[in-house]
C-alpha cells in the first residue's frame, strides 16, 4: 500500500479490525518514511456472472428468469416447484 502523503511503496498495518457487520476490514497503517498513520478499508468485490446472448449481447444473469423458464417448460410435467428451485 502506498503512503497517500509521501507515496513511500510499504506502509505496515498497525491494527486491524472487523467492519460492523464483518462485510469489510478497517486498517490502521504507518509508513515508516514519513511516520504519518492512515486508515484503509477493504471490502470484498462481488462480480456477478454475465450471459452472453445469441447476436452477442451481454445480460447480467438473473436467476428469477431461469426459474421462470423452468416453470414454462414444465408446466404439463409431474415437477414440483421445489424439485425446480
Amino acid at each position: 500500500m502506498n503512503c497517500p502523503f509521501c507515496s513511500h511503496g510499504d506502509t505496515r498495518v498497525v491494527d486491524s479490525r472487523l467492519g460492523k457487520e464483518g462485510k469489510n476490514v478497517r486498517r490502521r497503517r504507518e509508513c515508516p518514511d514519513c511516520e504519518r498513520r492512515f486508515t484503509t478499508y477493504e471490502r470484498v468485490e462481488e462480480i456477478l456472472p454475465w450471459v452472453i446472448k445469441k447476436d452477442g449481447r451481454r445480460e447480467a444473469f438473473d436467476r428469477a428468469k431461469i426459474i421462470s423458464g423452468m416453470q414454462r417448460a414444465c408446466e404439463k410435467r409431474p415437477v414440483s416447484v421445489a424439485q425446480i428451485e
